[in-house]
C-alpha cells in the first residue's frame, strides 16, 4: 500500500500528484529527463496534445545544448545517479535556460550514500516539496519550482514601509 505524507489526502501516489501538477501548468511542450521512460509524462502528452522531448542520458548536459525553451520539464530517475553539484547544475540549468517551471522526482534510496541529496538540498534551489510518498521501506519524493511563486510576496515590501515613499519603482539599484 501507497502511502502519501503530504498535504493533500486526495492524492495517494506519485503519479497522481505528478498528473495534477501537469494538469495545473497545462503545458504545450514537456520535456523530461530520466535514465528510464516517464509514462505519466507520456500519457499526460498523448492525451493533451503536449509536445514531448525525452532525455535519456547518464549525462544530460549535451543533449540540452541542443534544446530551445519548454513550459516544464520533470527530472525524474537522474539525479539518484548524479553528484549534487551535478544535479545542482542540472536544475540551474534547467530554470535559467529552458524552462519557467521544473519538476523532480527523487528517491534517496536509490542513490548511493556519498550521491545523496541532504533534506534540504531541494529547498536550497528554491523548490517546493510537493509530496513525499513510503511504500515497503521506499521513500519518493517530488519537488516543484515555479518562477511564477516561488518568490512569495512579503507584506512590508511596499511603498507604505519604504523610506521615501513617492520613488518607490522609479528606482533600481
Amino acid at each position: 500500500m501507497t502511502t502519501a505524507i503530504s498535504s493533500s489526502a486526495a492524492i495517494e501516489t506519485p503519479q497522481e500528484k505528478l498528473a495534477a501538477i501537469l494538469d495545473s501548468h497545462q503545458p504545450k511542450s514537456l520535456l523530461t529527463i530520466s535514465l528510464n521512460p516517464v509514462p505519466v509524462a507520456e500519457h499526460w502528452c498523448h492525451d493533451h496534445d503536449c509536445q514531448l522531448t525525452h532525455i535519456q542520458e547518464q549525462n544530460p548536459f549535451e543533449q540540452l545544448d541542443q534544446l530551445t525553451r519548454v513550459d516544464m520539464a520533470i527530472i525524474a530517475d537522474q539525479l539518484e545517479y548524479m553528484s549534487q553539484r551535478d544535479g545542482e547544475a542540472l536544475i540551474g540549468l534547467l530554470r535559467n535556460l529552458h524552462t519557467d517551471s521544473l519538476v523532480a522526482v527523487y528517491q534517496p534510496q536509490l542513490a548511493p550514500q556519498k550521491l545523496r541529496w541532504p533534506a534540504n538540498g531541494f529547498l536550497a534551489l528554491g523548490c517546493r516539496e510537493q509530496g513525499h510518498f513510503a511504500q515497503d521501506g521506499r521513500e519518493l519524493d517530488i519537488y516543484s519550482y515555479d518562477l511564477d511563486n516561488y518568490n512569495f510576496q512579503r507584506s512590508w515590501n511596499n511603498p507604505r514601509f519604504w523610506a521615501n515613499p513617492e520613488n518607490w519603482g522609479k528606482y533600481w539599484w
